[in-house]
């Protein structure tokens, strides 16, 4: 029995030694982990962590607090005067008590962040723990699946603070803060009417894929942590810059800025959860149901009917249906979930029809998937006064309205009123009518019949442009054996040739010393005769 209890005593006295010096062997290596001599409070990295969480904060609070109400706030905060300032001993102490897959390293830049959690942002703390009531029975359960540290469920306390519908200035959006690149490569929808991201269940699942993934790749979970961050790119630069390490603290520097603090904020914010209470933090529930169901609805349907009718707050639905982002249930693409709180699931079902009809004209956009074109209207023909003459005139390919009005001497907008035209489109085989005098009808109703190069040359013209032909400059009688062309809009050097017999493109360029074959409007070419 004596040899029994010396045993016992000799065991439980070791303990206590091995439990007094763990601390403080655990304080020797990580401070030489990383060899630091900046105050890890002025540091920039901090400070934009600071400046994060503040706006994180800040945006919550102008979202939420408007739509849903807290319970009573005073007994979270009724401490914030009896700040005491705890040795780096206790710390360390407490971190090594928290079972954990991932190192809790104590160091200057956790203490920094420590510092931040339990004196200047308590209030942010209070809220975070009410919603890490609400949110971390399901992150754990997704955790567990995909057989994750649990401890990960702390992540979207950095990224988020928990917040759903929490957005970055780059974009990134969710409770896990995916950009949008990331949750197009893992299948999150995200549409003008959906965005996944913004979906806490899977979002998580999502989350929970990529740090398995991740942890696949750098086997060690503050590099996961970080690359998390940064992204995988980032993190396998900085391994590269450093000369191959692979611990984070060795390739800390090597890190984004932006990165660098957040593996000793994921510490603090694991010490904190922890050990909230022990700084006189209570958490600050917000009055959301916490037992929802979710039911699966293929109408379209705005949140605002469900609410109206069912007498749910709006804040609560949003809040349970984050991912719509138009409060809007769309129903092409459907199923989709909707989460209701557990006792008006029955009542939904029962009043499903009568909510989709409960003011649709209202909350929903009407249905102009089976609309028409309105009914074109065009002009009505206007008759000319006096005594002229209706010829017809079949439209050829080629026509337009200034040509036809030429060829028979009447004004564009006269063609356009007789036959009830607003534009100047035509079309091969349109029938136009025309009004002119009787004494021109006979000579008029054969232009039907003509070449466009004949009715060209009934006016005066030759070319296809609508405007005379310029004459062609003849030579001096010095000069007999050339003449001279002005090259007008339209021309090029194979069209000019073709009206010299035995005269090429080539012959002109050569002649007239030309670099190339642009031509210029106005231009006046030197061309050689050539006897036939």
């Amino acid at each position: 029995m004596t040899m029994n209890f010396k045993k016992i005593t000799v065991i439980a006295f070791a303990f206590i030694l091995a439990f007094l010096a763990a601390p403080l062997a655990a304080q020797q290596s990580v401070n030489t982990v990383i060899p630091d001599s900046l105050n890890p409070a002025n540091d920039p990295v901090y400070q934009q962590y600071l400046k994060r969480l503040d706006s994180l904060y800040a945006a919550w609070i102008n979202l939420r607090l408007p739509l849903v109400q807290y319970q009573d706030t005073s007994i979270a905060f009724k401490r914030d005067t009896n700040i005491v300032e705890l040795p780096d001993s206790i710390f360390v102490q407490r971190l090594a008590a928290i079972p954990s897959a991932i190192e809790l390293t104590y160091n200057k830049q956790v203490r920094s962040y420590l510092d931040l959690y339990t004196k200047t942002r308590k209030k942010q703390v209070s809220i975070m723990l009410g919603l890490a009531d609400y949110y971390f029975p399901m992150i754990e359960s997704k955790l567990d699946a995909y057989d994750l540290p649990l401890e990960l469920k702390y992540l979207p306390i950095i990224e988020s603070a928990l917040d759903p519908r929490a957005r970055s200035k780059v974009g990134a959006q969710g409770m896990w803060q995916f950009m949008l690149g990331t949750a197009k490569l893992y299948k999150l929808k995200v549409n003008s009417f959906i965005d996944e991201r913004l979906d806490p269940v899977r979002s998580t699942e999502v989350a929970c894929a990529y740090l398995k993934e991740l942890y696949s790749i750098f086997g060690d979970w503050h590099m996961v942590i970080a690359a998390y961050n940064c992204g995988p790119g980032n993190m396998k630069k900085a391994i590269q810059r450093s000369g191959g390490k692979t611990n984070y603290w060795d390739v800390y520097y090597y890190l984004p800025r932006e990165t660098r603090g957040f593996v000793p904020a994921f510490i603090a914010a694991t010490y904190i959860m922890n050990y909230s209470q022990n700084h006189g933090f209570y958490a600050v529930q917000p009055n959301i149901p916490i037992i929802a169901d979710t039911i699966l609805i293929s109408q379209e349907m705005h949140l605002a009917q469900i609410s109206e009718v069912l007498g749910v707050p709006m804040g609560t639905l949003e809040y349970l249906n984050p991912k719509y982002r138009k409060k809007i249930i769309p129903a092409a693409g459907g199923p989709y979930d909707l989460s209701l709180p557990a006792d008006k699931v029955s009542i939904f079902i029962t009043m499903q029809d009568s909510i989709q009809r409960y003011k649709q004209n209202v909350y929903l956009a009407k249905n102009n998937l089976d609309k028409q074109p309105a009914v074109r209207t065009t002009a009505k023909p206007v008759k000319p006064s006096g005594d002229d003459v209706a010829v017809s005139y079949t439209v050829k390919s080629g026509d337009n309205l200034g040509y036809i009005a030429a060829w028979f001497g009447v004004g564009i907008s006269s063609i356009r009123d007789w036959n009830g035209m607003s534009g100047s489109s035509l079309r091969s085989g349109q029938k136009l009518t025309i009004y002119v005098p009787k004494s021109s009808v006979e000579d008029l109703k054969e232009i039907n019949d003509l070449t466009f190069a004949e009715k060209q040359s009934r006016v005066g013209k030759e070319n296809g442009t609508g405007q005379a032909e310029e004459p062609v400059v003849a030579a001096s009688k010095s000069d007999t054996n050339f003449v001279y062309y002005t090259v007008r809009s339209g021309d090029n050097l194979w069209t000019i040739a073709q009206k010299y017999p035995g005269v090429s493109h080539e012959d002109i360029m050569k002649l007239n010393q030309m670099p190339s074959s642009r031509l210029q409007a106005g231009q006046v070419l030197k061309i050689k005769r050539k006897e036939g």
